[in-house]
């Protein structure tokens, strides 16, 4: 399917409800733009996967042993 694309003032391209509807494509969709021989190519890009906050641990790069809350906060459990 092709659409013409309209440029605005700003530099921003709108692209056909009908062809955003068809892509998928929502508001704050990120899109790469490529220079080809021919023209430029737009391709939608995937969106960023949500991760837990478990799937986090360990990430730092942390090497030594497992510590307890305690030992890594010490003023959470001191007593008034």
């Amino acid at each position: 399917m092709d659409a013409l694309l309209t440029l605005s003032s700003k530099g921003q391209l709108v692209i056909p409800a009908r062809l955003r509807q068809l892509l998928g494509l929502q508001a704050g969709d990120r899109l790469a733009l490529s220079l080809e021989a021919d023209g430029l190519r737009l391709i939608p890009q995937a969106h960023a996967k949500t991760r837990s906050a478990s799937s986090l641990i360990g990430c730092t790069g942390y090497q030594g042993p497992p510590l307890a809350l305690e030992q890594m906060d010490p003023a959470l459990f001191a007593k008034p």
